[in-house]
């Protein structure tokens, strides 16, 4: 085949041109349609500290959220750009929860799973766990009991660690004061002290649930800087 080649190339050299482009051609259709475009989506498309955020954990996301923007939201557009920037941000910040998780120890029990799993009105039927319905419904989106409950068990695992967390804030002496103070400018004159009650509890209810989202904000933001966080943002 060489020889041919090589005397085919001193007598006609314009067929070697012909060989070579149409090898070129087909090397680049193939890479292109075949090969390329395949090597260049990327198993995980961002990384957070040991963790990684798949391609296909950010599609399922994206496609949950943009259904919920338009299905239950109501809203006839959607920034499709913002949406994406949205979702890499709270799967990111899942990783984070899970980094805690993890350096708290949290873990989560099979009775505790199956807990979550039974009262989730998703899977529910006339008010009861459908088994049936379970499996049935994860069937339609592409996922097994087990992805699911792998997945599962990760958002309980950031779930307890956010709460840990939220825990640590408590109302200082003075923030107490603030709260009697308060409730006395918006009670005044007020003679129904079971009334009077309930508005100074609303109010403490209401400035420890601010401090324990500062406080969970704060936390995940020092997370985040320590966890060196790598976002493709071109395979979003």
């Amino acid at each position: 085949m060489i020889r041919l080649i090589r005397e085919g190339s001193e007598k006609h050299p314009w067929i070697i041109k012909i060989i070579i482009i149409g090898i070129a051609v087909t090397f680049t259709i193939g890479m292109g349609w075949f090969g390329y475009d395949q090597a260049q989506q990327p198993n995980a498309i961002a990384s957070v500290g040991p963790y990684s955020v798949s391609l296909e954990e950010y599609r399922r996301a994206y496609t949950r959220t943009y259904r919920f923007y338009k299905e239950q939201l109501k809203q006839e557009e959607v920034d499709e750009e913002n949406l994406k920037q949205v979702v890499i941000g709270q799967l990111v910040d899942n990783k984070i929860w899970l980094m805690t998780a993890d350096d708290l120890e949290i873990d989560v029990s099979p009775e505790t799973l199956k807990k979550e799993i039974m009262e989730k009105k998703d899977f529910q039927q006339e008010g009861k766990f459908d088994p049936a319905y379970y499996h049935r419904l994860l069937a339609n989106i592409r996922y097994s009991p087990k992805q699911y409950e792998q997945q599962l068990t990760k958002d309980v695992q950031a779930r307890q660690a956010q709460m840990v967390v939220q825990d640590v804030a408590t109302l200082t002496p003075a923030e107490n004061q603030e709260i009697e103070e308060l409730a006395a400018r918006q009670t005044a004159g007020m003679e129904d002290q079971e009334e009077i009650e309930k508005i100074r509890t609303r109010i403490r209810i209401q400035l420890l649930f601010q401090k324990k989202q500062r406080a969970l904000k704060a936390f995940q933001a020092s997370m985040r800087n320590q966890a060196n966080v790598e976002i493709r943002k071109e395979f979003l």
